[in-house]
């Protein structure tokens, strides 16, 4: 019969887990300063934000979040949220953005497996390999097409609140603008200096992510292609497509 080992005579592990099934809302998960975390989902479709951008997460991508950065979690349905915290730096990096990760079946069943085990130590030599090859294996994307990055001067967030509140919605960017107290040249100006899109570049990507939301919340394909201000499902399909080169089942099917 394998023999527990003694804890390690130090203060904290390298790795801690978080495993808690939510049903659908907004979460927020501790963030504790001195942890990165690798925020994924074992089962269902997660929004992920930040104070810059924010991501729908499906099974096969995660989010990775440094050390101190604040983040909120939506959950579109049931999620079984299982993530990770490392301890600052040990996957190396001084990124203070957050970034996707691509997650494959073999990163995974290692994230699957960390969880179950936490926490690690690097003291154990079992735990010390497991922490090794799942930090190999963390793929850190510098983009994807459904990110979506926040403007930050406030004229541009209040048209960029505008169409996250009604992605459906026909407004005009001369009515969008007027509101939020700037001329349609002014805010088209930094839309692309703050977002690198044109705010109809921009309106397109928010009508997208808010479809995805939807299906996996379980509405119907023509639910959410009207949900999300399409004609017909198959306008859905095809400007998701085009953005994302697969359909909406498809991406969130992908293993």
């Amino acid at each position: 019969m394998r023999q527990t080992p003694e804890r390690p005579p130090h203060d904290e592990p390298a790795v801690r887990s978080y495993a808690v099934t939510h049903p659908a809302g907004t979460v927020v998960v501790p963030q504790p300063v001195g942890w990165d975390q690798l925020v994924h989902a074992s089962s269902g479709v997660m929004t992920v934000r930040t104070a810059d951008a924010r991501w729908v997460v499906p099974r096969h991508r995660a989010v990775w979040v440094p050390s101190g950065l604040t983040h909120t979690i939506e959950l579109s349905g049931r999620v079984k949220l299982r993530s990770l915290y490392l301890r600052a730096g040990l996957a190396g990096g001084d990124d203070a953005a957050a970034r996707p990760v691509n997650v494959s079946p073999l990163l995974r069943e290692l994230i699957l497996r960390a969880v179950a085990d936490a926490p690690l130590w690097l003291e154990r030599p079992r735990d010390a390999r497991l922490i090794g090859v799942l930090v190999d294996h963390l793929e850190l994307l510098d983009d994807i097409a459904l990110q979506l990055p926040i403007p930050l001067d406030p004229r541009a967030v209040a048209v960029a609140d505008a169409i996250l509140r009604e992605p459906g919605a026909p407004t005009g960017l001369a009515v969008l603008a007027r509101d939020a107290g700037a001329s349609v040249r002014t805010v088209e100006r930094l839309f692309r200096a703050e977002t690198t899109m044109t705010v109809q570049q921009w309106r397109t990507r928010a009508r997208l992510l808010a479809g995805l939301e939807l299906l996996a919340a379980g509405e119907s394909v023509t639910g959410a292609a009207v949900g999300c201000g399409y004609s017909s499902p198959s306008a859905f399909g095809a400007a998701f497509k085009a953005e994302l080169g697969v359909t909406p089942r498809t991406y969130l099917a992908a293993p």
